[in-house]
């Protein structure tokens, strides 16, 4: 399970291309494609490896004007999904 403190990163190999609003991220190894919408697209662009989800979810509360709960509680659903899909990989406090 994640929680706010997590930090995750694109896996290897993942890539991706804004198309208007929207962001397609593409696993070419695997042959799957995801689209994510501009809320999601700002969420996975922040997943750099460095920032933790609540950070993520702070900038997001403020670019919003949302409160931090529902902020976290949007990142660490889309995170989730990410997960699941193969899309991030979660990684460890000081790992490069």
């Amino acid at each position: 399970m994640l929680s706010l403190d997590d930090i995750l990163a694109p896996v290897p190999g993942v890539l991706f291309r804004q198309s208007g609003e929207e962001l397609v991220v593409v696993l070419p190894s695997e042959g799957r494609f995801f689209v994510l919408n501009r809320t999601g697209a700002q969420v996975f662009q922040m997943i750099d490896g460095r920032r933790t989800l609540g950070e993520i979810a702070k900038a997001m509360s403020q670019e919003y004007q949302i409160s931090p709960e529902r902020a976290g509680q949007d990142v660490l659903a889309l995170a989730g999904k990410l997960l699941e899909r193969g899309v991030v990989i979660k990684k460890q406090r000081g790992e490069q």
